[in-house]
């Protein structure tokens, strides 16, 4: 790695790099579309050229080669950061309910609405649909534990869904597989 040298070293440099920055500063922009990150891709290209002499074939050149590379390499990882991160916020907020007040409210609300029109469906129909939602039983388990047939276990859970799609809302989605 090189130090800086002398005098005549650094002016020697200037001028070299002088030469050349304008057309440097550009190619970077055209890149990248923002002048500060332009900047950045150049002060990286003209440290490479002043630690590692000696540059093989034209400084112009050389310099216009290093520019490019470094502000593509800038480019795709800023593209791929803006990724990584946008995913990343997008599965925060879904998850998080305090970050989203309102789904947090309306989950309330459903909960709330399904909590009264289980208490407002009849005995029947209200025991069937727990054991088979909440509880998770089969129908035929359904059907023996309450000692009446796998049909009117159906029938039950049909009307049960009804009644709580009227009363919660024609946007609530139960499931309705038949078993």
């Amino acid at each position: 790695m090189r130090e800086i040298g002398t005098r005549s070293e650094v002016d020697d440099l200037r001028r070299t790099i002088g030469a050349h920055r304008t057309l440097l500063q550009r190619a970077a922009v055209r890149i990248l579309g923002c002048r500060d990150a332009a900047r950045d891709a150049v002060q990286e290209a003209l440290i490479t050229f002043w630690r590692h002499p000696p540059v093989p074939g034209e400084e112009k050149a050389w310099l216009l080669r290093t520019v490019i590379h470094r502000a593509l390499h800038e480019r795709r990882s800023r593209q791929r950061r803006e990724r990584w991160e946008g995913a990343a916020a997008e599965a925060w907020m879904e998850d998080c309910p305090i970050c989203n007040p309102h789904r947090e409210a309306e989950s309330r609300e459903l909960g709330a609405a399904v909590d009264e029109a289980l208490a407002s469906m009849p005995e029947p129909y209200r025991t069937t649909f727990v054991r088979r939602e909440l509880d998770g039983l089969e129908y035929d388990q359904i059907a023996r534990d309450l000692g009446v047939p796998v049909g009117t276990v159906r029938s039950r859970l049909n009307r049960a869904r009804a009644m709580l799609r009227a009363h919660v809302g024609p946007d609530l989605v139960v499931d309705e597989g038949t078993a």
